[in-house]
């Protein structure tokens, strides 16, 4: 079982995408409400591949990655920023934080799902 760790604070856009990425057979997704809910889930567990939102209630989205690396998400763990901001904002955050990409919100389900394929391959 693929498992995808999507850290958001916003039960919509929790739902949604546990909705996008069920759809993949094989998926499952864990919801991390913040930071350190993040932090306590990648210590136990493997985490095939990261999404997380910019604006959490603990920590900024793109200062949370090097943290989650040191608690245990494998580096060779895709992780991409999903966020509302512009793509030029969104892809300058991403490339600073160390992700390997983004996603724009609102997520096109169609053009996510397509993403999802390429990053979990």
């Amino acid at each position: 079982m693929t498992v995808v760790l999507y850290v958001e604070d916003d039960p919509v856009n929790a739902l949604l995408m546990q909705g996008i990425v069920e759809l993949r057979p094989g998926c499952r997704v864990q919801v991390a409400r913040s930071g350190a809910e993040a932090r306590r889930i990648v210590a136990s567990q493997g985490v095939d591949l990261l999404l997380c939102d910019l604006r959490l209630p603990d920590v900024s989205g793109d200062a949370l990655l090097p943290q989650l690396r040191q608690a245990g998400l494998a580096t060779d763990a895709p992780a991409l920023l999903v966020t509302a901001e512009p793509e030029y904002v969104a892809a300058d955050l991403a490339r600073r934080g160390g992700f390997d990409g983004y996603w724009s919100k609102p997520l096109d389900v169609a053009a996510t799902l397509r993403s999802l394929e390429r990053w979990l391959g």
